[in-house]
């Protein structure tokens, strides 16, 4: 007969015990010799997903971006992928961007046209059908999006607690996590400061058993990154690397006046790495298209 807890006569704790069976199950999510299904909750990415295996559970995913690289438009996409596309529900902090102005960037891109061109602009039935059928499906998407500036890293424990307890969030995204702020210093450095946020947050996301996608504008990743450099970890700081389990950087070499654009799309690298896995970095093609500011898959 399997037990699954053992009581001390002595003392008046119960531990917990799994059983192998059930962590084999779980492990395997499928039975030998079948197609694998992903694992984790999918980033709507093709190639990063494969690399991945999606959002995994009570893990921490970090993607550092410099600025002017595409940090929103990148977060819009995944929540889009997510949340419009695949019906999952989504909590975004954001401190930088309020909530209108994000959801403006929304519609936009799952449109290709501006607010002003949707509410002033001359379209035909057939056209005004598809656009309100597109806004429609934004607006029942399960996005709640927080954009409390300078937002104290309990607060977002707290309120994440809610959303997980209420609205079964499937995976919280912040930005970015160096406008999230903690406690009196106490002569603490600023880099001390976020380690210690970014292992709150790690921890959150084991305690809810939910994926983190949180977002950091890094000024030190060089602009010849995607090429110059085989270890993520020589490159970012201590708070990033440390506490997360994967950790990507956005690259875009379109930026480059000498970079060639082909059918309006520009070639975007996102170079992960992921630490269970050994932290070699890995590089995943993905198309950015200016005129909407949406991230793809390639072509």
């Amino acid at each position: 007969m399997e037990q699954n807890t053992l009581e001390v006569t002595e003392q008046t704790e119960v531990f917990s015990f799994t059983s192998i069976r059930e962590l084999v199950n779980e492990t395997l999510k499928t039975h030998i010799g079948q197609t694998p299904s992903l694992p984790g909750t999918p980033s709507g990415f093709r190639d990063l997903d494969k690399v991945t295996g999606g959002f995994q559970k009570g893990q921490l995913t970090t993607v550092a971006v410099r600025p002017g690289m595409g940090k929103t438009a990148f977060l819009l996409s995944v929540a889009n992928n997510l949340a419009v596309r695949n019906q999952y529900s989504v909590a975004v902090f954001s401190s930088e961007r309020s909530s209108r102005k994000m959801t403006t960037r929304l519609i936009e891109t799952e449109t290709g046209m501006s607010v002003d061109q949707l509410k002033n602009g001359r379209l035909k039935a057939s056209e005004k059908d598809h656009m309100r059928s597109l806004v429609n499906s934004i607006a029942r998407a399960k996005i709640f999006i927080d954009d409390t500036p300078y937002l104290p890293v309990m607060e977002l424990v707290r309120k994440c607690r809610q959303l997980k307890q209420q609205q079964q969030v499937d995976l919280v995204i912040v930005d970015y996590v160096e406008l999230l702020t903690i406690g009196p210093a106490h002569d603490r450095t600023r880099g001390e400061q976020l380690l210690d946020i970014m292992y709150l947050i790690k921890k959150t996301a084991r305690e809810l058993d939910i994926p983190f996608l949180l977002f950091s504008q890094f000024q030190g990743v060089p602009s010849g990154f995607g090429s110059a450099s085989d270890n993520l970890r020589e490159d970012l700081p201590a708070y990033l690397w440390e506490p997360s389990d994967v950790v990507m950087v956005l690259h875009r070499s379109d930026l480059d006046p000498r970079h060639k654009k082909q059918q309006g799309k520009s070639m975007v690298e996102l170079i992960v790495a992921n630490k269970e896995a050994g932290s070699e970095r890995q590089v995943v093609p993905l198309a950015f298209i200016e005129s909407i500011s949406k991230f793809t898959d390639p072509s």
